[in-house]
């Protein structure tokens, strides 16, 4: 367990987690926000403008308080951070209309696994039983809630098991950075090269948005940054092998989200699976406080 103190005398791995619990929520209005969009703007040319609108924003609050804060000593781990996450990001808008989205979601979740492996493996972070039991908990609750079929590898099911690499990839990556730099550093950096890195791609699909699909770019980029602040200082104040199980909650969010804002039902299967993850996500609370 971390005994570093923030924040009144909290510990870093509580707070971990509830900025954790926060970027689920977020991720699950991204989300909404996206199929939205995603019915009428090209996925590749949403990507690059999403994460160039990101840094049109970023800039002046960056500027106001000074430089300091987006100079990077690592300017080579930036760009792998950008590059992983804007090819996550592609892979998973392309495979998007190709396979069913429960079987997307189910296999993006190999994301959680990927990303606990290489943070035991690579940042020797420490491997007890009780992290892999609730990890492997939030996963059967995820499982039960999207039931996903079996199916042969195709060329969709291959590009989320690329997306989630990448995705793993990118979050160990913003582990090691915020080891010594702010996590506004990496918010701009990784906008930045997640947009140098679409736009080549997004020039294939350009399309000229209307006003009402601009004010939900703009929503969507805003929901995004905040949820990036949310992810960054989670991974920073708290081991990946805590916080990846907690990113299993936004199946809850998104289910909640979806009720109020399509009209989805959540059935018995979302319910239980609901149940199990929530259950794991406190019992890591609990641990995180002994």
């Amino acid at each position: 367990m971390r005994n570093t103190k923030l924040f009144g005398g909290q510990s870093d791995s509580i707070i971990g987690i509830s900025l954790a619990l926060l970027s689920a929520l977020l991720l699950a209005f991204n989300g909404a926000i996206g199929k939205q969009l995603g019915q009428e703007l090209h996925p590749f040319f949403l990507n690059f403008i999403r994460a160039f609108i990101m840094v049109v924003m970023l800039l002046p609050w960056i500027l106001r308080r000074g430089t300091r804060g987006i100079r990077t000593s690592r300017p080579g781990l930036q760009f792998i951070n950008g590059f992983f996450f804007a090819v996550a990001l592609s892979a998973w808008f392309w495979a998007l209309p190709r396979i069913p989205l429960d079987l997307i979601t189910a296999v993006g979740f190999t994301a959680q696994t990927f990303a606990v492996l290489g943070a035991i493996l690579f940042l020797k972070e420490k491997s007890e039983p009780w992290r892999w039991g609730a990890l492997l908990v939030g996963l059967i609750g995820a499982l039960i809630i999207v039931r996903p079929g079996v199916e042969e590898i195709s060329p969709g099911v291959l590009a989320i098991l690329i997306s989630a690499i990448c995705f793993a990839v990118s979050r160990l990556v913003v582990k090691v950075i915020t080891r010594t730099e702010a996590p506004e550093s990496v918010v701009f950096w990784q906008a930045v090269w997640t947009a140098v890195v679409a736009f080549p791609v997004a020039l294939f699909f350009w399309q000229l948005p209307n006003w009402e699909q601009t004010a939900w770019i703009i929503a969507l980029s805003v929901v995004t940054i905040m949820n990036h602040f949310a992810m960054t200082w989670s991974v920073k104040l708290a081991d990946i092998s805590i916080i990846e199980p907690i990113s299993f909650t936004r199946l809850i969010w998104a289910s909640i989200v979806g009720y109020f804002l399509f009209s989805d039902v959540p059935n018995v299967f979302t319910l239980i699976g609901g149940a199990i993850v929530l259950a794991s996500v406190i019992y890591i609370a609990r641990r995180e406080r002994q």
